[in-house]
């Protein structure tokens, strides 16, 4: 079984990623796409191809992150943000961070990391599995991150049972 990573993991690799300053902290509120919030979610497999983890992020997080990597001004996620959808250069950048956030988690039972299996896009539905995952049964954190120069989102992380 996967575990939740901890705060500076996490945090080392935003930075290391954006090249910017990051803080992190826990928060309460629990990061699930509804209808009326839009987050991009990433699923992560083992080598049996069974769901491990799943990380949420809001779609401010998943804008600014997105625009951070590829170097566009922070107008340009904040324009994102307020039209509520993520553009194809910054998801796909966005996704690329998902895709690396996979080196955050060990498989225990086979020595491995897990795999980034599917990306959902805001406003996507998600397939009822993962939903279900998502607000269901298993341990998960919630952070709220800030990318120096760019601004908040949240992310969350969930390990199903």
């Amino acid at each position: 079984m996967a575990k939740i990573p901890d705060h500076k993991p996490i945090k080392d690799l935003f930075e290391s990623l954006l090249g910017r300053d990051v803080t992190i902290a826990t928060q309460m509120e629990k990061v699930v796409p509804t209808a009326r919030r839009a987050c991009c979610v990433g699923t992560y497999m083992d080598a049996h191809e069974e769901t491990r983890a799943l990380v949420a992020a809001d779609l401010e997080l998943s804008a600014r992150v997105g625009a951070a990597l590829g170097l566009v001004p922070s107008t340009g996620a904040d324009t994102a943000i307020q039209n509520k959808e993520l553009p194809a250069a910054l998801y796909d950048n966005f996704y690329e961070v998902l895709n690396i956030f996979s080196s955050l988690f060990f498989d225990e039972e086979t020595g491995a990391n897990l795999k980034l299996k599917t990306v959902y896009q805001p406003g996507m539905i998600l397939p009822r599995e993962a939903a279900m995952q998502m607000r269901g049964l298993g341990k998960r954190e919630d952070f709220t991150l800030a990318v120096d120069g760019y601004g908040t989102g949240s992310l969350g992380i969930v390990i199903p049972f």
